[in-house]
């Protein structure tokens, strides 16, 4: 896959507000009351670096929730799964377009470039809307803000707040901007990435997840091939840049609550009892603990 190659989606100008958030002790995973490590897998920076036959998706399954330290994130399972539906489905359409099935008639051929087309839509859409979930959980936004919330409406959607108060027109909020802002990332979200999100949610949306899809087209079996490998490389390379950006969060969010962790962890081992353990943890800002009282005097990385 080559990321040079990608087309610049339609723009928008996105109006979302960025909110303020800080960590929940979820976004670790514990031992008891002892810190194991971090609570998401870096969904995009693997799923690039397969795409880009740089690496190996990793995985978590049923088994490991039993493991002591293990992911409590149910996301992390989820989009474990969806990232491997997602490399069958990347192979499949490509080892269809590139190799000869002389058993197949021009209509077999349509069908199939149809349900490879579809299952590439699909699943690009939904490890979007995976990765940028099992972010959320790690925040202190309840779970019943996103966890009904397709990609569109993570990108922007009205504030469920404002929506309760009648005759309040409601400010639009995003979800994905919000995670963002903290590390100065979100101008690249606003004016890339989410356009290339809301490139292939559009696509899903007209094509692939509702009753409307592409219609059949009997032509050739070389052509249908063709057509399928021209849509599925047009997807991908838009989705394969949307990852470059969403891995750069994904390490300032590892890097973040790596550095807070062993923070907490140091003063553990130095006496702190557990219950004074509940600090304030601010993304993209450096954890200083004051033994006053104050859990946290925030201070820029």
């Amino acid at each position: 896959m080559n990321a040079e190659s990608t087309k610049r989606p339609p723009e928008r100008e996105w109006h979302g507000k960025h909110l303020s958030w800080s960590y929940r002790p979820h976004a670790f995973r514990w031992e008891g009351e002892q810190i194991e490590g971090i609570n998401f897998l870096p969904l995009a920076r693997e799923m690039r670096a397969w795409m880009m036959q740089r690496g190996q998706l990793s995985y978590i399954s049923n088994s490991d929730r039993e493991i002591k330290g293990r992911y409590t994130n149910p996301y992390s399972y989820s989009g474990s799964a969806l990232s491997l539906v997602l490399s069958r489905a990347i192979n499949a359409y490509h080892d269809y377009a590139t190799s000869p099935t002389p058993d197949h008639t021009e209509v077999d051929a349509e069908v199939e470039r149809l349900r490879l087309y579809n299952d590439v839509l699909l699943y690009t859409a939904r490890v979007c809307e995976v990765a940028i979930k099992q972010l959320l959980y790690c925040t202190n936004f309840t779970e019943s803000r996103y966890k009904r919330l397709a990609l569109g409406a993570l990108l922007e959607s009205p504030c469920p707040a404002c929506k309760k108060e009648n005759g309040k027109d409601p400010h639009l909020v995003s979800l994905i901007g919000t995670l963002a802002h903290p590390f100065h990332l979100c101008l690249e979200f606003d004016h890339c990435a989410m356009d290339h999100m809301n490139f292939v949610n559009k696509l899903r949306n007209s094509q692939a997840a509702h009753s409307e899809i592409q219609t059949l087209n009997i032509r050739t079996v070389g052509e249908s091939k063709q057509q399928l490998l021209k849509d599925c490389e047009e997807v991908l390379s838009g989705f394969l840049h949307m990852l470059s950006h969403f891995e750069k969060l994904e390490e300032e969010i590892l890097n973040d609550l790596a550095k807070k962790g062993e923070a907490i962890i140091l003063l553990r081992l130095n006496g702190l009892p557990p219950g004074d353990c509940n600090f304030n943890l601010v993304p993209g800002q450096r954890f200083v603990f004051d033994p006053t009282g104050d859990p946290q005097t925030p201070e820029q990385a």
